[in-house]
């Protein structure tokens, strides 16, 4: 008998969430076999050559193999609880009543053309019980190969492979997924080969991929902690009260729709300054409760601006003047200034308006201002 230890269906990832502590090794099945010896290997090439198998030797070859596997499996029926073995189960297939699950092939399968009917005993599987723990599949695995080993030993075909998976504890990860998604709320991120951002909506975090406006993603638990893991966040600071500061903050800030590709968009507008102290605007656009960088309203020029004013930057979008006046930010002033092949009109911001939309950017700007005036 020959014993062999088959991991080819465990991923090599799974040794991470094993180390982590929301994984187990688990063994699926066992597989038991007839395969012959490299000598009975050579003899049959040896007959095959000579053109001397016809259909009556391999009948007889695969009644032979069935002959020598079928008390094994009789064997294993008798000293544990088989599942399929028998026509009357031995338990309900759904509980944890029994231990294995018999399953072989049919001689009008693997013999085809011989005239063999029914069950092929030369391979079969017999697969764990999944309502039963890991810790009862491997004591179940130990008591089934010292079994084998005790009355088979030294069979000359016997050839049996154990199976082995991964069993993962999805309450766990359900539970600490849960948790630490509000570390990924709001981030820029690369998932599923897309650019985007994480969001919450709902309690479910989801995906939105860069300049996509309606299609969105659920992110799996295990995706959740796996990201988490890859950035290096931990779980010990973050839950839905902590995270609920950032939203406060959103709900203060004053946002004015601006209708663009189809739907529309929330804006904040940030007032800066250039180099030199001319005015400068930057529109926020804020998606699913978080700002996103969206254009510069404003384009620096040559020459020094009166206060208030700035030139408009049409050419990242032309429509820009015709919102600054629907929402009774700016007046055009009459002034034009080219610049390579653009012209940019000049608009006169109200400072009641730039004073209510952004109090400290516009103070900011004021004060470099004034120390414009005093150089």
């Amino acid at each position: 008998m020959i014993i062999y230890h088959d991991t080819s269906y465990v991923k090599p990832s799974n040794a991470k969430w094993i180390a982590k502590g929301y994984a187990m090794e688990d063994i699926y099945s066992l597989r038991l076999q007839f395969l012959y010896t490299e000598a009975q290997q050579e003899e049959n090439r040896m007959a095959h050559a000579a053109g001397i198998r016809d259909t009556v030797q391999l009948r007889q070859a695969a009644e032979h193999r069935n002959a020598v596997m079928a008390p094994i499996m009789a064997a294993i029926a008798h000293n544990f609880i088989c599942y399929g073995y028998t026509e009357e189960g031995p338990a309900p297939y759904l509980s944890n009543g029994w231990e294995v699950y018999f399953w072989c092939n049919n001689f009008s399968n693997t013999a085809h053309g011989c005239g063999l009917s029914g069950r092929d005993y030369s391979y079969f599987t017999l697969t764990f019980n999944e309502r039963q723990t890991v810790i009862q599949h491997r004591e179940l695995c130990d008591r089934l190969l010292e079994f084998l080993d005790t009355h088979f030993k030294n069979h000359p075909n016997l050839h049996v492979a154990v199976q082995y998976s991964t069993w993962y504890d999805t309450k766990k990860i359900e539970r600490d997924a849960r948790k630490m998604q509000y570390l990924l709320d709001g981030r820029r991120h690369t998932h599923g080969g897309k650019e985007g951002r994480f969001f919450l909506e709902n309690g479910d975090l989801l995906f939105r991929p860069k300049y996509a406006k309606r299609t969105v993603y659920r992110v799996d638990r295990a995706d959740i902690l796996t990201i988490c893991w890859e950035l290096g966040l931990i779980a010990d600071n973050c839950s839905e009260d902590s995270h609920s500061a950032f939203a406060e903050i959103n709900h203060a800030t004053t946002l004015l729709p601006y209708e663009k590709y189809g739907s529309p968009h929330q804006i904040q507008l940030t007032v800066t300054s250039y180099v030199g102290g001319n005015l400068a605007i930057q529109m926020v656009a804020w998606e699913d409760g978080y700002p996103e960088p969206w254009a510069s309203l404003t384009v620096n020029l040559d020459g020094k601006r009166q206060k208030d004013c700035a030139f408009i930057d049409t050419n990242g979008d032309p429509d820009f003047p015709v919102w600054l006046i629907r929402n009774g930010l700016a007046i055009p002033t009459g002034v034009l200034q080219r610049s390579g092949f653009c012209e940019y009109p000049e608009y006169r911001f109200r400072a009641d308006r730039l004073q209510e939309l952004d109090p400290n950017g516009y103070a900011s700007y004021l004060a470099s201002q004034q120390s414009g005036k005093s150089a």
